[in-house]
């Protein structure tokens, strides 16, 4: 492993993630491949449990939301222009099997520029992790 891939990771480790895929099976998968890169992750099962969640966090808010598409109650979309509303600077990946030009256009025009297929390959999330990763951590390190 290379240093700066070493020194993300550590990094990463401090991050608090809110992680939200109703499919059990998939949402177990994930969070254990998530799990060698964060320690601090909330689960959620729909959008409307996960909105709950990042507003009870109060100005203290999570440094990324990974989340999935086609939820219940609250679909991925619907959640991500609720909490950028409420933080605009949040980090958001989004982790989804749809490939529906629609959807990831929506997507586009709130901003949300991370997007990974399902089934996930190891290299991408590696590669969009360590981007966002250094997001987070210049902005940081800017305010």
């Amino acid at each position: 492993m290379s240093s700066n891939l070493k020194e993300l990771v550590e990094y990463s480790k401090k991050l608090n993630i809110l992680f939200i895929e109703d499919n059990n099976e998939v949402r177990e998968q994930l969070y254990k491949l998530f799990k060698n890169f964060f320690e601090n992750i909330d689960k959620c099962f729909n959008g409307d449990e996960a909105l709950e969640k990042y507003k009870k966090k109060e100005k203290n808010y999570y440094d990324l939301i990974i989340s999935d598409i086609s939820m219940p109650k609250l679909d991925g979309i619907q959640l991500c222009k609720e909490i950028i509303k409420i933080n605009k600077k949040q980090e958001i990946l989004i982790v989804s099997a749809h490939t529906e030009k629609e959807k990831l256009s929506q997507l586009e025009e709130i901003g949300i520029e991370n997007i990974l297929q399902k089934p996930v390959e190891h290299i991408s999330l590696i590669n969009t992790l360590s981007k966002i990763i250094n997001n987070i951590k210049r902005n940081k390190e800017e305010s």
